[in-house]
């Protein structure tokens, strides 16, 4: 063998081949995905939510201070934990209350009184704040609720005829989910729980826990005492929606009743009496000699708007919310 090769394999078996180097083992299925840093670990722990600053014990005992407060909100469709709710209101009276007060502060140095009168009145001020965003939950419950009951009816005799022409009762479901306003809302909810795979039972009851309108769980509980008994739901249908119509007419009947007197009040305390102790009263100060300047009558006209104001709220709010 000549000389060269002789040094060429000497060279080779002197020469140790690379180790392998260790691969880090991956999950299965986490291939994509990228590993956090410490630094980004890091960062990630100190960027709190509000959601999370809301799971403390205070805010876990003051939740148990509103046991109705889950009920409100789940029936008033606000996607929200009752800690975090409480969270929100707490720094929105704190926010309010300070505008409050600094505007009673200006107004106080303005008059001339103590700076201690708009200290006195912070706490107060939060209190109402505080009562105020507290009854938002039940505020948007009375509007859902009274938005449903006026679509409800109208609702469940479109569900009578879909049943009266041979269609299964969750297509019925399906047909009414549309053109019904909050009832559509809800029968969608009840469709979609149904087709996630929730049993029909299951989810009518839990459409019927998460609404506080009394005729619509009135409905819900006729479906779901049919599915029960086996018995037709439409024949179950037709009598609670006769019963809800005679309750709409015997509430319009009232609302007449109530309003010829409220009518009489407001054209005597509203009307007559404004116009024509203004002027009278115009006439007599013009013999007593009493001053009654721009801002006296900017006063009494916005007393009068005021009163003008009630009267209407009063009127609306008595009024049924039924469609004719």
């Amino acid at each position: 063998m000549p000389e060269s090769k002789k040094l060429l394999l000497r060279g080779m078996l002197k020469e140790k081949p690379p180790e392998p180097q260790a691969v880090p083992a991956v999950t299965p299925g986490l291939e994509g995905r990228v590993v956090a840093t410490p630094a980004k670990a890091e960062a990630q722990k100190k960027r709190r939510t509000l959601k999370d600053v809301a799971v403390t014990p205070f805010m876990k005992s003051l939740e148990r201070s509103f046991p109705m407060l889950a009920r409100d909100l789940k029936r008033a469709d606000m996607d929200v934990e009752p800690a975090e709710f409480l969270l929100q209101a707490i720094i929105f009276s704190v926010a309010g209350a300070f505008v409050l007060f600094l505007a009673l502060f200006v107004m106080a140095q303005a008059v001339g009184l103590s700076e201690f009168f708009s200290v006195a009145f912070a706490p107060i001020l939060f209190l109402l704040m505080f009562y105020w965003r507290m009854q938002y939950p039940r505020v948007r419950r009375g509007s859902k609720e009274r938005d449903l009951d006026r679509d409800v009816l109208y609702a469940g005799r479109d569900m009578v005829i879909s049943l009266r022409s041979g269609v299964p009762l969750f297509n019925a479901m399906i047909n009414v989910s549309k053109n019904y306003g909050t009832a559509s809302k809800e029968f969608a909810k009840i469709v979609t729980r149904i087709q996630s795979g929730v049993p029909a039972e299951v989810a009518l009851q839990e459409a019927s826990e998460a609404n506080s309108s009394q005729r619509f769980r009135q409905i819900i509980f006729q479906i779901i005492a049919s599915l029960r008994s086996g018995s037709d739901v439409a024949t179950a249908l037709e009598l609670v929606l006769s019963q809800i119509s005679r309750e709409q007419v015997i509430s319009l009947k009232s609302y007449g009743q109530k309003l010829n007197p409220l009518t009489m009040f407001y054209l005597l305390f509203g009307i007559i009496l404004p116009s024509i102790g203004i002027t009278v009263g115009i006439i007599l100060t013009s013999f007593i000699k009493i001053n009654l300047d721009y801002r006296s009558l900017v006063g009494i006209l916005f007393f009068l708007a005021f009163g003008q104001f009630t009267f209407l709220s009063i009127m609306r709010g008595i009024r049924p919310n039924i469609e004719v």
